[in-house]
Order: C-alpha cells, then sequence, then structure tokens
C-alpha cells in the first residue's frame, strides 16, 4: 500500500472528485456529480481527505455558513460526509482529518457541529464535541382548520429551468427567521437537498408568495422550509398543506409564531453534537434540517 497524501478542496479536480463520488455512493448511497455540474458546490463545501494515488480513500468535509442564534449571526462550521473507505479503516484516518479540521477552523468560528448516527456516538466527544438534545415542535392538526385538497398549490419540478429558478430565487430572497434560529449562506446544501431529498415535495403557494418544503408520513406532515421574501403566518402554511387525514404537522426548523407543542424525543440516527467557542450552547434550539449534513 502506497503512503496515503493528505488532500483539500479539490472540487475541480475531476479525477479526485470522481473517487470522493465512488466513496459516497458506498458509504451513504450519495453522490455530488450533477450538484457540481449544476454549478451548486460552492467554494462553502470543502472536502479534506486522504488519497492513496488517485483514490479518495478518507473524508471529512467542512460546510461554511453563518447561523442565526437568538437575533445574533454566528459563524459557523458544520461537518459532514465523514467516511472511510472499509480497506483503509481503523488506521485514525478520520481522526487524523478531524483533528486538521478543527485545528483550522475553531479559532474562525462561533461554534461547530456535526450530526452523528448511534454507531459513532463515543466517536465526536474525543474531539471536545458534547451531544445536543434538540427540542421538537408540532402542531396538533384538530385545533386548525384544513383544506381538503390542494389544488391551490404548484408542484415544482428541479429538472424544469424555471421551476429550478424559482426555487433558488425564492431561497436567496427568503424572509430569514432572524429572532430563534436559522441557516445564511447555505444555499450550497440546500441546493442539494432539493436535488437529492425534495425533488418530490417542492410545492408554489402563490396565495401566499411562498415556496413550499413538505413530506406526509401517514397522517403527518414534516414540514421542512418555507421560502417567501415576506414573513408568512406558519398557521396559514399548514392549514394550506394538511388534509383531513392529517394529526400532526411536525417543524424541521425553529418556528416563530405559537401554536405549536414541543417535545424532546429519544436520540435518534440524526444526533447534534457540537464543539462550543464564542457560542456557548444550543439547548432548546432547532436547528434547520436543510442546514444538516
Amino acid at each position: 500500500m502506497r503512503e496515503l497524501v493528505f488532500i483539500k478542496d479539490y472540487k475541480d479536480i475531476e479525477k479526485y472528485r470522481v473517487s470522493f463520488n465512488a466513496l459516497a455512493q458506498r458509504s451513504f448511497g450519495i453522490q455530488f456529480e450533477d450538484w457540481y455540474q449544476r454549478g451548486c458546490w460552492n467554494d462553502r463545501y470543502i472536502c479534506y481527505s486522504y488519497a492513496d494515488g488517485d483514490r479518495v480513500v478518507a473524508n471529512v468535509s467542512v460546510n461554511v455558513m453563518d447561523i442565526v442564534v437568538k437575533n445574533e449571526i454566528h459563524e459557523a462550521i458544520m461537518i459532514g460526509t465523514v467516511m472511510t473507505d472499509e480497506a483503509y479503516r481503523n488506521q485514525g484516518l478520520s481522526r487524523k482529518l478531524m483533528e486538521i479540521v478543527i485545528e483550522e477552523y475553531l479559532q474562525k468560528c462561533s461554534f461547530m457541529y456535526l450530526y452523528a448516527n448511534r454507531t459513532v456516538l463515543d466517536f465526536y466527544p474525543k474531539f471536545g464535541f458534547h451531544k445536543v438534545q434538540e427540542p421538537e415542535f408540532y402542531s396538533v392538526m384538530r385545533t386548525l382548520e384544513a383544506h381538503n385538497d390542494r389544488t391551490h398549490m404548484r408542484k415544482l419540478n428541479v429538472t424544469d429551468v424555471q421551476d429550478w429558478e424559482l426555487v433558488m430565487r425564492y431561497y436567496a430572497s427568503r424572509n430569514v427567521r432572524y429572532s430563534t434560529c436559522d441557516a445564511i449562506h447555505a444555499e450550497g446544501i440546500f441546493a442539494w437537498y432539493c436535488l437529492h431529498v425534495f425533488e418530490n415535495d417542492l410545492y408554489f403557494i402563490e396565495e401566499l408568495d411562498a415556496v413550499v418544503i413538505f413530506m406526509e408520513e401517514g397522517n403527518s406532515i414534516q414540514l421542512y422550509d418555507v421560502l417567501s421574501p415576506k414573513q408568512v403566518d406558519l398557521s396559514q402554511v399548514v392549514n394550506k398543506i394538511a388534509t383531513e387525514q392529517t394529526e400532526r404537522v411536525y417543524y424541521q426548523f425553529h418556528p416563530e409564531q405559537g401554536g405549536f407543542k414541543v417535545e424532546y424525543p429519544e436520540p435518534s440516527d440524526d444526533n447534534l453534537f457540537m464543539l462550543p467557542n464564542r457560542l456557548q450552547s444550543l439547548d432548546h434550539i432547532k436547528l434547520p434540517k436543510i442546514a444538516q449534513a
């Protein structure tokens, strides 16, 4: 086995990008190539990797963004796409890459964060990360008025140029939730979610002048985001997207308006970890799901 070489920020070097995509596909069943080809892979998503020749064998990615927390804007680093090729595990490669990233960024940001599944809950505390219990916000639909159909909204198609431009335009001009929590300068990861997770879940509601992202799960709705240049009443959004069968609407961001309930669920495969610096705590804060990697 040849000596491994450390490489970073190589998105425009095809041999490494292709290998990185292959590793991501094997590790998580995801890929980044069409995201790159659309011009959505910007300088805020940076890969830190070890390569064996032309082959990327381990990676830790950095997402540079700003997070609004209680009316203050904080420079934040989100860590994601942590993976090692099966043949190169147990060599401490992920540990070394984490140390490189933390040394480079910690003093430049207010905090670092990541989401971890149950299999690696003991790994990140070794670097100073601590687990944060995120709240879950939801509305009970018996207290709200639901529409029986959805003829008032248009489903958007990410392969249609005009629809894609509409979604990205509304993201760029959206009313940022400054009161409690929101993400800024996260258009890259937002675009990736639209292409690979929410490609069938984007709707335009002309009456509200809003792009709404939601999924149905049985009798529940997961509401991921509301994009509009103006402040939109969430109860109006909920009334538009709910049907008579809807029992609960869960908010995958920190809602600003009342009318919701809150609970703290049991640990899952999306566990938030935080490495504090200038910002010491994210207690009782829900980060936007679309700002999660």
